[in-house]
């Protein structure tokens, strides 16, 4: 329950801005799935399932590079979402619901503590 409370409402009617952020997501998705890919034997039954997903995910992609304005919102929202992340722990530690303890007690934390990237921290997928 937890985890469907963090991703949010479901879309009832997806316009072309859901589409977009999905397309970008499917684009990761694809890329992950490429480098996976060299790491199974060829032949292998995880390479042939990875082989035939990539080519059926390809048919459905853009040509060329996706849209730097999809780009910059897919960054601002995963930013968003490790800062909402970062501030649900420290309320959840300060509770004292953390698998760590108790809260309070411990030095504040400064900027870039608690999973929150620095500007010099690469974000998940760069």
């Amino acid at each position: 329950m937890l985890g469907r409370q963090q991703m949010g409402p479901p879309v009832t009617a997806p316009g072309p801005g859901n589409m977009a952020k999905g397309m970008m997501l499917v684009t990761q998705a694809h890329g992950l799935l490429t480098q996976a890919l060299q790491m199974f034997p060829v032949n292998s039954p995880q390479w042939k399932d990875i082989h035939s997903s990539l080519g059926r995910l390809g048919r459905h992609m853009a040509s060329g590079a996706p849209e730097a304005g999809a780009q910059q919102t897919n960054l601002l929202d995963m930013i968003r979402n490790v800062a909402k992340n970062a501030l649900l722990q420290r309320i959840m530690a300060q509770k004292g619901g953390s698998p760590g303890g108790g809260g309070g007690g411990g030095p504040e934390p400064g900027p870039g503590a608690a999973g929150v990237p620095s500007p010099a921290t690469p974000l998940p997928g760069a």
